[in-house]
């Protein structure tokens, strides 16, 4: 039922004069007709004054007489309770929720994070779809047990499986990418979506819709934790070797060029930690040279602050520093452009993913399969990094300030290869750097 609080200047012992309005429950209850519509509608007063009117939704008489008996006496057991009167449907609630969002990144100055992004997208695609118009209130735990059972279902046997290309936005350009049902991502891990799935319920809880004891239980599940896939050094060094002859093979300079481009990128992947899309986003003011307290020379480059984590900057390991200072010396006119991206072509065209070229690089290397017959991405760079910080003894609390993440993220998926990396040194037979 949609119900709807209205001022009104009549009580409702005080009948509009409309015909076949009528009393239940003692005079307390008045149900009457509306001009606008064949429906019967209910009106009644709290003991504050506040006036609720609800549509019945029926033109049969009983059946309106049934609808607001139970709906009265629903009301006057949440008031007994300390439960909220007021409701609002669950789109409703979820499009204040992204509003608010907005506005705060507005009042903070910026203009979208990968946050936003990520609630727009769960909510217009799982949520709203799912539970529609459903009162936010009337949502209970076994409402979001089914709702994971058809979660699990989107993109096997559900809406998702019909779709042929994914579309979204970046850089304010409308990019499709083929394969929906292939990008289906982990629906057994359910922790992004319920981060979403509580701030929905907050947010109706903060403005009256739900009372808190009534947001249902949402229990996260996670995915199983498997190591993440990383080269080994021995790994790196061919890769590196085979660089030169990967770049040579391509049909003519314009792949010859973008070859390069992702030969530099990936060595900053590898060198500094950070996310692909983060280094994408790298622009020539974002790399900085500094001394340390030692007065040792370092470079550092700055994550944008509408990445996944916000502003923050990763130190390059010294092979990077050599990368990047090479890039600035062959395009020393763009690196004098503090807003001018690293990694664009010649002709000036950006590149919004390497990831063909990596498996091309990994294809001609013989690496594009783990040990384990795994096809590896350009994730791997970044697993790469955090294993070879682990392996010179690093501590985790760093390596996640590094990279953005959390340090439970590191234990869950680098523990199982931290204590053999560092083995010499747990053992007592190298001393910790």
């Amino acid at each position: 039922m949609t119900r709807t609080v209205v001022p009104l200047r009549t009580m409702p012992d005080e009948a509009p004069s409309v015909p076949d309005s009528f009393k239940i429950r003692e005079g307390r209850v008045l149900i009457f007709h509306r001009a606008d519509s064949p429906n019967w509608f209910a009106l009644w007063r709290s003991d504050d004054g506040t006036p609720t009117q609800v549509s019945l939704r029926t033109a049969d008489k009983a059946l309106a007489t049934q609808r607001a008996t139970e709906l009265h006496m629903e009301h006057e057991i949440k008031v007994k309770h300390g439960i909220s009167v007021k409701t609002a449907t669950f789109e409703h609630v979820c499009d204040v929720l992204l509003v608010e969002v907005a506005e705060e990144l507005r009042e903070r100055g910026k203009q979208h994070t990968t946050k936003l992004k990520d609630y727009k997208t769960r909510i217009e695609r799982y949520f709203k779809p799912y539970f529609g118009d459903k009162p936010i209130d009337a949502i209970k735990a076994s409402d979001i047990a089914r709702y994971r059972d058809w979660r699990r279902a989107y993109w096997l046997t559900g809406p998702g499986s019909q779709q042929t290309e994914l579309t979204y936005v970046r850089n304010g350009k409308t990019i499709k990418v083929q394969g929906g049902p292939s990008r289906k991502g982990n629906a057994e891990n359910t922790l992004p979506e319920d981060v979403t799935l509580r701030a929905i319920f907050d947010c109706a809880a903060k403005y009256g819709w739900i009372n808190q004891e009534r947001i249902p239980k949402i229990e996260t599940k996670k995915g199983r934790d498997n190591p993440r896939g990383h080269f080994t050094p021995e790994e790196i060094d061919i890769l590196l070797a085979s660089e030169a002859g990967w770049i040579e093979a391509g049909r003519n300079e314009k792949i010859r060029d973008i070859r390069r481009l992702a030969a530099d990128y990936v060595s900053v992947l590898l060198t500094t930690g950070v996310r692909p899309g983060e280094a994408l986003g790298l622009k020539w003011g974002d790399v900085e040279f500094f001394r340390d307290k030692d007065d040792i020379r370092n470079m550092r480059v700055w994550v944008a602050d509408d990445s996944k984590t916000g502003r923050r900057d990763a130190v390059a390991f010294a092979r990077g520093e050599v990368t990047v200072t090479a890039m600035a010396l062959a395009r020393d006119a763009e690196r004098k452009r503090k807003d001018q991206p690293l990694f664009v072509t010649p002709d000036g065209r950006r590149i919004n993913s390497f990831a063909g070229q990596f498996a091309s690089w990994l294809r001609f290397a013989g690496l594009l399969k783990n040990a384990r017959g795994e096809t590896r991405t350009i994730y791997c760079c970044r697993h790469t990094f955090i294993t070879e910080a682990l392996a010179v003894g690093h501590s985790h609390h760093l390596i996640a300030q590094q990279c953005g993440t959390g340090t439970g993220m590191i234990d869950r998926f680098y523990s199982k290869v931290s204590a053999s990396l560092n083995a010499s040194q747990l053992s007592g037979r190298k001393p910790v750097r």
